[in-house]
């Protein structure tokens, strides 16, 4: 069976993954969520659980994604709320999707951690072995997790993730565990690493807490990448100024390896591996191009909590429904995206990205567009290299840009980490990246990382 979605692609290049809208509340409001914290996330939360209790969800997946189906990843606000609830449902699955191999969730560890611990050894059945993925939001020292995560985390996000390595490394499970961290950094969070010292207690806070993460797994019942640089709150607003100071923190990073860590892997940019990972696969960057952005409307969907509606992703979830509009307004969320809520490109999302399994005319404008953004990789590769040059020229960038040939060479990375929905909402077009995207990467940062690893491969 190839689903109501799946009929239109390929059997060499099918749908393979669903992000599944499987939470509407949460117990935090972290400082740069596009979530409006307010209580018409309640009614989304309950109309949820009855979805997973009556089993449309499992109707849903399998109408429009068929049986080839490989990865459910939970997603929403808090996860971690409903996992427990999804028993007679990853029974279902487990039958109707033979190919499914692999779950995720992306978790605060802000709730009991026994919800976890049940989904892993209960509720995802033992019967066949799974590769489960779990994302530990934990953005660093109180002084950056605190502020953006709001109400004094930091501490309990440690002992709820200790706490549940312990209790799984106890009972066991036959699936194949992996756990990491996802620190996130936004424009203040990046001024204040940019001083070495910050940086010093950054890497030292991980170290440690990673150091008594690795005693708690003493049965290896996990898998544990040691790995803690921060990722970028993205789009963002950064300035000029932002980039000259991620580029100290890159420094930073790069005085900090020769330092003994106990547990930890050696400082570096995030940023750095990325490219490096995918640097000598460019020669197919046209023709393979699906190795090299997100997978978001290409081998991925989402499910959302509307019966029968479907997303390109997780990031328009809430963004079918009337009230998130009036809601974001009252509540107030990043400038980006009120200003987009202002200007009526946010709506772009709502009428182009979002559609209903029984309406063929808006899925098949829907994937036109989803391959517009996939497929015409030269285009996007072009509008990149032209809002390079013109912001080199403007003198907000460093001018060796002004060079097209090093211009294009950022244009891999731009187009690599430029998100069809961040574009939508702060452009009008999927097509046309974020200016601060530009300026974060192209103020030091791409130059340091570009000319190491051309040594590299030399």
């Amino acid at each position: 069976m190839k689903g109501t979605l799946n009929k239109y692609f390929s059997e060499s290049s099918p749908v393979v993954a669903v992000e599944l809208f499987s939470s509407g509340w949460c117990n935090l409001e972290c400082k740069y969520c596009y979530i409006p914290k307010t209580d018409f996330l309640k009614g989304i939360h309950k109309g949820i659980i009855e979805r997973i209790k009556d089993g449309t969800f499992i109707d849903d997946i399998k109408e429009i994604y068929g049986d080839s189906l490989e990865t459910i990843a939970h997603w929403g606000t808090e996860p971690t709320l409903t996992v427990t609830q999804f028993k007679d449902f990853y029974k279902k699955a487990a039958i109707e999707f033979p190919k499914l191999k692999s779950v995720k969730i992306s978790s605060n560890f802000m709730t009991n951690p026994n919800n976890l611990l049940r989904w892993v050894t209960e509720i995802i059945p033992q019967d066949k072995k799974m590769d489960v993925s779990i994302q530990v939001s934990l953005d660093g020292p109180p002084f950056i997790t605190d502020k953006n995560r709001l109400g004094g985390s930091t501490y309990q996000i440690i002992e709820n993730c200790l706490e549940f390595t312990r209790e799984i490394n106890k009972v066991g499970t036959r699936h194949n565990v992996r756990m990491h961290l996802k620190p996130t950094a936004g424009d203040d969070d990046i001024i204040a690493l940019s001083d070495m010292n910050k940086t010093i207690e950054y890497y030292e806070f991980f170290d440690e807490f990673m150091t008594q993460w690795f005693e708690a797994n003493k049965n290896n019942a996990v898998g544990i990448m040691a790995s803690v640089d921060p990722t970028l709150v993205l789009p963002g607003t950064y300035t000029q100024e932002d980039g000259q100071n991620f580029y100290k923190l890159l420094l930073n990073q790069l005085e900090l390896q020769n330092r003994k860590w106990k547990s930890i892997t050696p400082p570096e940019s995030n940023y750095y591996w990325r490219y490096r990972e995918k640097f000598p696969f460019y020669k197919e960057f046209v023709i393979k191009h699906r190795m090299f952005p997100c997978s978001a409307g290409d081998s991925c969907f989402a499910l959302g909590d509307i019966p029968g509606t479907n997303h390109i992703c997780h990031q328009s979830f809430y963004m079918d429904h009337p009230e998130y509009f009036e809601e974001a307004r009252k509540y107030g969320l990043d400038p980006q995206t009120m200003e987009g809520i202002a200007a009526g490109r946010v709506d772009i999302i709502k009428k182009n990205f979002i559609t209903h399994k029984d309406d063929e005319l808006k899925t098949s404008r829907m994937l036109y567009l989803t391959r517009a953004f996939n497929d015409f990789v030269e285009m996007k590769k072009s509008v990149a290299i032209a809002q390079t040059l013109e912001l080199a020229h403007c003198g907000q960038i460093n001018p060796i840009y002004k060079n097209a040939h090093m211009a294009e060479q950022l244009s891999y990375m731009l187009v690599s980490l430029s998100c069809p929905m961040d574009n939508t909402t702060i452009t009008g077009s999927q097509l046309i990246n974020c200016m601060s995207l530009i300026r974060v990467f192209a103020n030091g940062v791409f130059e340091n990382i570009f000319e190491r690893v051309i040594k590299e491969y030399k």
